[in-house]
This record gives structure tokens, C-alpha cells and sequence, in this order.
């Protein structure tokens, strides 16, 4: 299990604004601490950060040596990972571009350099687009004639493509190593209605007008700041009603709010967007707070009158539970027997208008024996024409299901202990 003690200290030296970061706090900390605590920390996508923060103020010693030099390899092996997504961004882009697909690229490298410095320092798993309905077909056409093929998803919204596998993929593979082979996912939207039954209108993204952005010789569209921070935030919170967010997106969304900071004009036109849109101003403001909550970032003054959307259940978990909940694991991960990561089920059917559908998301959400689209045998595949990769798949399934199992079973319980206490706590809301 993680030492939660150092997990907390290293967002401790992440702090956006507020505090000064006290790096001596890392130096207490034995090497068999850093050694259980690591996956943790690459899960969260954090590591490079942390390095970064340390180098920029001249604080590397206060890591044991053996860390020091694995997080430095870190970077040097996912620099060459992100200098080849790049590379196959600039492929793809090349020929959407000739066959007149409207797209713009989102996540990834668009964040450069609001919300992230150097894309060097993201682990990204994906490349992802947002492609105009009309153009979808001919987007995945394109994806097909490069060599890519198609992969189940579970998201409506979400048309994913992958390289034929060399090898047998495992949920321990590195998210340094260029060899993880990267998925590209065609968006036509961001909100899954479907897999949350929570309705929503999104907002409409531009993407007939898109900004131009330029990292590493490459040239591609991106939305502007406003939608960019939308497409942002409305991921962040979809991934609070599925019980896990990447702590390293909060970081990036805190980022971008402290350099916008003084930017009342952004702010303002920000603000416009959420005007008539309640639910828009809500979500928005849950996955602002839980990146000032945890990283301290700056909130804006128009934020006040965002809060107002704000439902007192909304408003208790994040007080109670927001930053706790933040510093969880991925499923199957767990950083402790009874992770935290189901207690945003508290919130989650707050948005679910249907009894019926509730009562299902969140039995679900207790024990989802299977991923809606795939059944478990696929969870990791055998390579293509190679016989003999299936016993390998099929142990290193029947092993991420027994860790999926073990997480949800503690989980659950863990949901289940805190329930009286948090009916405690909304009695007086309703």
C-alpha cells in the first residue's frame, strides 16, 4: 500500500498558490516508501511534475538517489514516447487535412502551454480529436487506410482505433515507454448521457473557426482558451461520477487558473458561457474547487456567482470528501484496503432525475461485474496471428480481475461504512 503521508507531502510541493512548498518534508521519507508509493504517483500522473518543481527550484536532493534517477529516466523515456505520438499526430492530422475533416486535436498537446509547460512532462495515454458528426466516417476511413484498427468502446460518444499489438498488452506496462501503444480516440462529443443517465446539454465546441496552436514543428488546430478550459472540466467531472480522475488533470486545470489569475477579461468571457446554464456552472465549479482544493489554485472572483448553481450536497462533499477522494487510485488500483474512490457515488446520483436509472447506476456503481461493451476475457487482448499469446492474455486477465474484484469489494464496503454519516449530513439539505 501507498504512504499516504508522502503522497500528501508531494501534493504539498505541487501547491499552486497560497503556501510555500516545504521540499524538506520529501527527505523524511525512506526509499521502501517512495518504492510503494511510486505506482501511485505515475497513476496520478504527477511524477514528471514533481521532477520538474524539484529541478526548477533546485531542491533534486531531497529524493533518494535510486528515485532521483528513476524519475530522471522517467522523463528521458517519455520524451522519446511523446516525440513519436507527436510524430503520429502530424501523420494523421496530414491526411484529416487531405480528405477535408473538420477536427480540431483536444486533450493532449493542445494543453501546451496553459495548462501544461512542457508536453514532455504529461504522460498521455491517448490522442484524442473532436471531430464534426458530418465527418466522422471519412475520419475513420482515414484511420483505417493509416494502419490503425477499431477497438470497442463503451462510450457512445467515443470511437477508439489502435495499432495492430506486437505484443501482449498489460495494465503494468509503463506509461513512459514508447512501446505502450497509444489509442486514438474520435470524439463527436464529450457528454455520455448514456453511461452516467445523467442529462445534459453540452455546449456547443467551435470547430469550423478553430485556433491554430504549434508545438515541436507541428501546426494543428485546437479549440479556443474558453472551450478548451469547458472540454476540461466537463471531462474532469464526468470522471467524479465514475468514481476516478487522474490527480494530474486537477493540476492542469489549477495551472491553467493561476495564470489566468489577473486575466479578468478571460474570466469574464468564461462567466458568458455559463450564463443560462446552471448545470454547466456547476459542473464547472465542482471541478474548479477540487483543483483549488487540492492544489490550491486560485479560484476567480467571478467564481462567487457561479456557486450560486452550486446544490448543498454538492457543496458538502467537497468540503468533506473532495480532497480525500481526489488523492484516490484508479480502479483496480488502491492505495489502501478501503479506498475512498466510491464516495463520489454521493453526489453522482444527485444528477440522475430518475429513480429507476439511480437505483441502477448506482448498483453499478457498487459491483459493475463487467464493462458495459466488453466482456472480461477482452479487458487485455492476445496478439493477431500469434496462438500462443493467448494463455499469456488470458493469466494477465484472470489477474486484473481478481484486482478489479478485490478494489470494488473494498470500495463498496469503505461506500457502505460512510453512508450513515453522509444522510447525517444532508438531512438538514433536503
Amino acid at each position: 500500500m501507498m504512504n499516504l503521508k508522502l503522497a500528501e507531502a508531494i501534493i504539498g510541493c505541487l501547491q499552486l498558490s497560497g503556501t510555500s512548498a516545504d521540499f524538506g518534508r520529501l527527505a523524511r521519507f525512506a526509499p521502501l516508501d517512495w518504492e510503494r508509493t511510486m505506482g501511485w504517483i505515475d497513476r496520478a500522473g504527477l511524477t514528471l511534475y514533481l521532477l520538474q518543481q524539484l529541478r526548477d527550484c533546485g531542491a533534486s536532493e531531497v529524493l533518494p538517489a535510486q528515485v532521483l534517477a528513476r524519475f530522471e529516466q522517467n522523463l528521458a523515456d517519455n520524451s522519446r514516447r511523446v516525440d513519436h505520438l507527436l510524430y503520429e499526430t502530424g501523420c494523421i492530422n496530414e491526411k484529416l487535412d487531405q480528405a477535408g475533416v473538420q477536427y480540431v486535436v483536444i486533450k493532449g498537446f493542445s494543453l501546451w502551454p496553459e495548462f501544461c509547460s512542457n508536453p514532455h512532462l504529461r504522460t498521455q495515454c491517448d490522442l484524442d480529436y473532436l471531430v464534426a458528426r458530418q465527418s466522422l466516417r471519412t475520419a475513420q476511413s482515414v484511420l483505417l487506410e493509416l494502419g490503425y484498427e477499431a477497438r470497442r468502446s463503451a462510450a457512445a460518444q467515443e470511437f477508439a482505433f489502435e495499432r495492430p499489438l506486437r505484443r501482449v498488452p498489460s495494465q503494468f506496462d509503463s506509461p513512459y515507454n514508447v512501446e505502450t501503444t497509444p489509442m486514438v480516440e474520435l470524439h463527436a462529443g464529450i457528454w455520455e448521457e448514456v453511461t452516467h443517465h445523467v442529462p445534459f446539454e453540452e455546449p456547443a465546441f467551435v470547430l469550423n473557426s478553430p485556433k491554430s496552436k504549434e508545438w515541436g514543428g507541428l501546426r494543428f488546430p485546437v479549440l479556443s482558451d474558453e472551450d478548451t478550459l469547458l472540454l476540461q472540466v466537463l471531462h474532469a467531472f464526468q470522471h467524479v461520477l465514475s468514481y476516478w480522475a487522474k490527480l494530474s488533470w486537477f493540476f492542469e486545470i489549477g495551472r491553467f487558473m493561476e495564470k489566468r489569475s489577473q486575466d479578468s477579461s478571460f474570466w469574464k468571457q468564461f462567466g458568458q458561457r455559463l450564463e443560462g446554464a446552471p448545470q454547466l456552472a456547476e459542473f464547472s465549479t465542482i471541478a474548479l474547487e477540487l483543483s483549488a482544493n487540492v492544489f490550491s489554485a486560485p479560484m476567480p472572483e467571478v467564481a462567487q456567482h457561479w456557486r450560486q448553481f452550486l446544490r448543498p450536497s454538492a457543496r458538502l462533499w467537497l468540503d468533506n470528501y473532495g480532497h480525500s477522494w481526489a488523492l484516490g487510485e484508479r480502479p483496480p488500483h488502491k492505495s489502501k484496503v478501503f479506498p475512498d474512490s466510491k464516495l463520489s457515488l454521493f453526489i453522482s446520483g444527485e444528477y440522475i432525475p430518475d429513480r429507476r436509472a439511480r437505483r441502477d447506476s448506482l448498483r453499478h456503481g457498487l459491483m459493475p461485474w463487467k464493462i458495459p461493451g466488453k466482456q472480461p476475457s477482452t479487458f487485455l487482448a492476445p496478439v493477431k496471428n500469434r496462438p500462443w499469446t493467448r494463455v499469456q492474455a488470458r493469466w494477465l486477465d484472470i489477474a486484473f480481475t481478481i484486482q478489479r474484484l478485490s478494489f470494488h469489494a473494498g470500495a463498496g464496503l469503505r461506500y457502505l461504512w460512510e453512508l450513515p454519516h453522509w444522510r447525517d449530513l444532508t438531512r438538514s439539505t433536503r
